[in-house]
């Protein structure tokens, strides 16, 4: 077939990173045995254990059974590849070489994500909502996973409320017919030490009732003084045929993450005297005992059922249960001096409990209008969260002062005092549900159109419980009903294996912001538009695509600076103001992953986003506007294919923000900088191997977030960790 000139242009463009490589591979060449095809299955009943970095589709955007081109949105998809090549253990490893995604620390437990210049709020389990909190949320481990896949921009037609960021969503390994299985052993830096194991076979003789089951066990220390951790992880999920055409899945997960020695803000940056501080990356001025424990429970079930060849249903509910358990301690306040004086101690606990139902049911099918063949889906969602805080009482006087009398000699050893549930509490209740329709329709060989929208309603309210369990009221009853969200799609193919394709959506997002007359502001409304083109090379294994957006926002609110520092509103937060209409983020992004040839695996991407208030100011500096995130491994040729070897590069641009120093406000920032990552392994049988990883080769110092609590998080120093995995 011949190709149209811009179709030719457009695949020239996309394959500027690997065109070299890619003229002398056939675009039908077959790739060695050591690397299949990913194929990423839609059907729950199908598993994909990826040996690659390419997906040919995802399920997150909509519930059509789509390959990426045909997306008409930005898709990354995380193999389990990846993940075991780059030792990424949690979903902060996993976001942080994700093009596109910022994540930055406030302190050692709470962990946030970004991405096109808003926050992460949107998180799924095999596409059911997940919530997702910095502040009472472990983060999660990714032995259960077998990819991760990231859709940016709005996903407003299947998940509701959300920023125009990032939805991420977290796809659970599937049980095999045949017995199969790992176990592995890793150590690193700090003492690391990491035991995973992972099982899977039929339960019966006939294979239509399977089992998995996997578990981690890890402890580790930090550059930080004092802290360490110790992890627990665990997943049962089993598989069953109810006939040919229905299959059932329950599981559980769970996880439970103790940290000793946590801290409660970041390291100061200036000296009482103004200068920089520049202190240790290992300063920790927490108590041994200052902890955030947190436990994570899902229990899930789905059940699918095909009605025929084109059409079917299915059912997904969860329950989440989450607790943290937060005695903290920290020397956080004020400006050290340098003899050592001169900060204060943040101390408290904080006890938060949550659960979570989550219902989701959609069909999808086929049917044929105007001698085309088109598709349909049609879905309902709904979730409902409880989040219960504890009112504590704690002991007085405390058992130790509350100035610090010596950073640089700090030990750490003070004893803890002694708390209690005085028995009241407030119960923060949100729910939100809607209904949703969407369409696929092929209006000519070359030009797909989807059409849907969506109806949402979101309320929220908290309850409050008196010492005696009684219940006394309920405040901060906020709701959004019927909220109309449209999308729109649109894919041309300019030829079989290269398209255009544009989208739409409105979004909403309620805020529990008030002003300083305390009332609610307006939800966030808004809009997201996205256009690009997309290619497939060499059979699908090789995705590549270039998007530009733009994010509108209207009612974001912001801290009101009328308002003096210190005046607080009755709940004890501070008033913000709406930033009115106009509110925008734009920006533009070019991916390429999969297998450019036999043996290589690549990962490489390029984002730029910059976001602007009504009044044309540039906000969100602290975000970078540039960001480079490329992963690559080549598993050597001829006598040598026993050996891979790869590694990365993150970099991005500087980032900044406004923060008050000993003399007031100052800027505070971040230059650009650039981390280099190596890994290698050795097959040393067909089921033994044994690697190596190096983050951070060159032992850059850096600050991953700057400003918070007038300090700076920094990143890690030079890790390197060895992994022994055998596999069957």
């Amino acid at each position: 077939m011949t190709l149209h000139p811009l179709a030719l242009a457009v695949r020239s463009a996309l394959l500027f990173s690997v065109v070299g490589v890619a003229q002398a591979a056939a675009p039908d060449a077959p790739l060695d045995e050591a690397s299949p095809v990913s194929v990423v299955e839609i059907r729950a009943d199908k598993q994909d254990d990826s040996t690659s970095y390419g997906a040919r589709a995802a399920s997150t955007a909509t519930r059509f059974k789509l390959s990426l081109r045909e997306t008409p949105q930005s898709v990354t998809v995380i193999t389990r590849q990846r993940m075991e090549d780059m030792n990424l253990t949690s979903i902060a490893d996993v976001l942080v070489q994700t093009p596109g995604i910022t994540v930055q620390e406030n302190d050692s437990e709470r962990t946030g994500f970004s991405s096109r210049g808003f926050t992460v709020s949107n998180f799924q389990v095999d596409g059911v909502a997940a919530n997702y909190s910095s502040g009472n949320s472990a983060l999660f481990d990714t032995a259960l996973y077998d990819r991760i896949e990231v859709v940016r921009g709005a996903t407003g037609l299947v998940t509701g409320a959300g920023d125009p960021s990032a939805t991420i969503n977290m796809v659970h390994k599937r049980p095999t017919r045949e017995l199969s299985g790992s176990a592995s052993v890793g150590i690193g830096s700090w003492d690391m030490r990491r035991m995973e194991a992972d099982i899977s076979a039929a339960l019966n003789a006939s294979g239509s009732v399977r089992g998995r089951a996997i578990g981690v066990v890890q402890n580790r220390h930090s550059h930080l003084d004092l802290y360490k951790e110790r992890k627990i992880v665990g997943g049962v999920l089993v598989e069953a045929d109810l006939g040919k055409d229905s299959l059932l899945t329950v599981g559980a997960d769970y996880q439970h993450n103790t940290p000793k020695g946590t801290t409660w803000g970041t390291t100061p940056l200036f000296f009482s005297d103004g200068t920089p501080a520049k202190l240790p990356r290992s300063f920790n001025v927490a108590a041994e005992w200052s902890s955030w424990e947190r436990t994570y429970r899902n229990v899930y079930a789905n059940l699918e059922h095909r009605i025929n060849d084109d059409w079917k249903v299915k059912v997904s509910y969860n329950r989440l249960d989450s607790t943290s358990e937060g005695a903290l301690f920290y020397g956080g306040s004020g400006y050290p001096n340098r003899d050592g004086t001169g900060l204060a101690v943040w101390n408290g606990t904080f006890p938060y409990e949550e659960t979570q139902d989550n219902l989701d049911l959609y069909a999808t099918g086929a049917f044929n209008l105007f001698g085309r063949k088109h598709e349909l889906v049609a879905g309902w969602n709904g979730w409902r969260r409880e989040g219960v805080t504890p009112a504590i009482a704690t002991e007085t006087p405390l058992p130790f002062p509350l100035l610090i009398p010596d950073f640089r000699n700090w030990t750490g050893k003070v004893p803890q005092p002694v708390s209690w549930r005085t028995g009241a509490s407030a119960a923060a209740v949100t729910e939100q549900s809607g209904a949703y329709l969407a369409a696929r329709l092929r209006l000519a060989d070359p030009l797909q159109v989807i059409a849907g929208a969506r109806l949402s309603t979101w309320k929220t309210r908290t309850d409050n419980v008196n010492t005696s369990g009684e219940f006394v009221n309920a405040t901060g009853r906020y709701a959004s009903k019927d909220v109309l969200t449209p999308y729109a799609g649109v894919v041309f193919d300019l030829a079989p294996t290269t398209s255009l394709y544009a989208s739409y959506s409105d979004l909403f997002k309620p805020q529990n912001y008030k002003d300083k007359d305390n009332n609610f502001l307006d939800p966030v409304t808004g809009s997201n538009v996205e256009a690009g083109v997309k290619a497939e090379f060499f059979g699908g294994r090789l995705n590549a695509a270039v998007a530009v957006f733009e994010a509108k926002q209207d009612n974001l609110g912001e801290d009101d600076s009328s308002v003096p520092l210190g005046v607080l509103l009755p709940d004890g937060t501070r008033p913000y103001v709406s930033t009115g209409k106009g509110t925008k983020s734009r920006g533009v992004e070019a991916e390429v992953s999969g297998t450019p040839m036999p043996g290589w695996q690549l990962s490489a991407g390029a984002t730029r986003s910059t976001s602007r208030n009504a009044r044309d100011v540039v906000i969100n500096t602290i975000q970078p506007r540039d960001m480079v995130r490329i992963s690559t491994t080549w598993r050597l040729p001829g006598e040598w294919r026993d050996v891979t070897v790869g590694g990365g590069v993150n970099w991005q641009s500087d980032i900044y923000t406004t923060a008050t120093g000993p003399a007031g406000k100052v800027r505070t920032s971040q230059a650009a900088y650039t981390l280099l990552n190596l890994m290698g392994r050795y097959q040393i049988t067909s089921q033994l191997s044994a690697s190596v990883n190096i983050n951070n080769l060159l032992d850059k110092t850096y600050y991953r977030k700057v400003g918070f609590y007038n300090g700076g998080y920094y990143g890690e120093p030079r890790s390197v960790s060895a992994n022994l995995r055998y596999q069957y």
